[in-house]
């Protein structure tokens, strides 16, 4: 069985082990996908991301899994760049009376992220 690593925020629940056991692996339940509060900056948690990518790949593991919207997040950053557009991501918190938006950072450019982006950088 080849080894998922697991980067969601979440562990997984008994459904989800089995499903991905059906299909053939083996997960790590461990959250992966480093803690990053407000103070972080876009460009650390790139270097943390891929830090933590590159250790995933040397304990063996053929591939992490990604969860919530994730796909439509990336695919709209991808999509709205290739057209110009700067991609903002807002980071906010529920109230009593909704949800409060507590800041905001322009992500990346896609098409200049590369392996070793950060350290080169």
């Amino acid at each position: 069985m080849d080894k998922l690593a697991n980067f969601t925020r979440h562990y997984p629940r008994s459904g989800e082990v089995k499903y991905w056991k059906k299909k053939g692996f083996s997960v790590d339940a461990t959250p992966r996908i480093p803690t990053f509060d407000l103070t972080w900056q876009e460009r650390d948690i790139v270097k943390s991301i891929e830090n933590e990518i590159c250790k995933v790949q040397n304990q063996g593991y053929k591939g992490i899994i990604i969860g919530g919207l994730t796909n439509v997040m990336v695919y709209a950053w991808y999509i709205a760049q290739s057209y110009g557009l700067d991609v903002l991501h807002t980071r906010g918190r529920s109230t009593g009376s909704g949800y409060k938006i507590i800041t905001h950072t322009r992500l990346l450019d896609a098409s200049t992220l590369y392996l070793g982006y950060i350290n080169k950088n």
